[in-house]
């Protein structure tokens, strides 16, 4: 078993600096590269329902690669990440890709989004990232302010109530945060942020993720097991990430319930995760 323990963390200035030495070897540890990006993708497309004039924002967008990936089925995309250095990472990710002309990236805290005028996109991803984020309800309040009436906000998560966060982990002396900061929400609490920050039409369901990178491959395959179980029976103690769809209040209607429950078809994992830096190897 991998033993690590959280970096401390005070601050934007802490979580910036993590993420900043993660940056140059920031990689997929919990599967297929590939197929793990397929499979949110098919996530993201389901809850934001993307169109070709669609604004986009993606915040804690890391190194671009979802917003680049997307890049095709909107209008205009800007990403924010509070790293200079994955902002610099994603700059040149995009340098190289045919779409320069229709995103950008900017240096920005996804509590305050100063770089975004009210009213501004039409659509918010979040994608792994929001379990990094400090003020998690000001996260919520500002992607409701830069939403346009009807906006859509779509949120990958991880599910902080399932059998791995509350009590495996836990009970096996597993660390798996990556920051002091760092907190998994459960599905109600998620539920909570997105309405009292004034969403409407807000759906959860699941989606598959076990934490492959920080277990040994026998508990990795019992978990990856119990999750599949968890999606054919319908039970979310099992299901290792949450997946949100909800709208600001205007003439749209968002995904229902029922839809986001069906999003998750295909057994994979993925988190927002890097390789450990050299001052992070326990």
């Amino acid at each position: 078993m991998r033993r690590r323990s959280a970096r401390p963390a005070r601050g934007h200035d802490d979580v910036a600096a993590f993420f900043d030495a993660c940056a140059a070897g920031y990689a997929e540890q919990h599967g297929d590269a590939g197929e793990l990006l397929r499979y949110r993708l098919s996530l993201l497309r389901s809850a934001a329902r993307l169109a070709a004039g669609d604004t986009v924002l993606e915040i804690g967008c890391g190194n671009g690669l979802h917003l680049l990936a997307l890049a095709g089925e909107y209008g205009r995309g800007v990403g924010v990440d509070l790293s200079p250095a994955m902002i610099e990472a994603a700059r040149a990710r995009l340098a190289g890709s045919p779409w320069r002309d229709k995103v950008s990236f900017a240096v920005d805290a996804a509590e305050t989004l100063a770089s975004v005028g009210n009213g501004a996109v039409d659509v918010v991803l979040c994608v792994g990232s929001l379990e990094h984020m400090l003020d998690r309800a000001a996260v919520f309040r500002g992607a409701l302010r830069v939403l346009r009436p009807g906006g859509r906000l779509a949120c990958l998560t991880l599910n902080g109530g399932s059998l791995w966060y509350r009590w495996a982990a836990p009970a096996l002396g597993v660390e798996t945060r990556q920051l002091e900061t760092d907190r998994y929400l459960s599905r109600r609490e998620l539920e909570a942020l997105a309405r009292t920050a004034g969403f409407d039409d807000v759906g959860i369901g699941y989606w598959t993720f076990v934490q492959r990178g920080d277990m040994p491959a026998p508990l990795a395959w019992l978990f990856e097991k119990l999750d599949g179980l968890g999606r054919r029976l319908g039970i979310g103690l099992l299901r290792g990430g949450l997946c949100l769809g909800a709208v600001k209040p205007g003439a749209e209607t968002g995904p229902s319930r029922s839809q986001l429950e069906g999003w998750d078809r295909r057994p994979t994992s993925w988190d927002r995760s890097c390789r450990r830096p050299r001052w992070d190897s326990t």
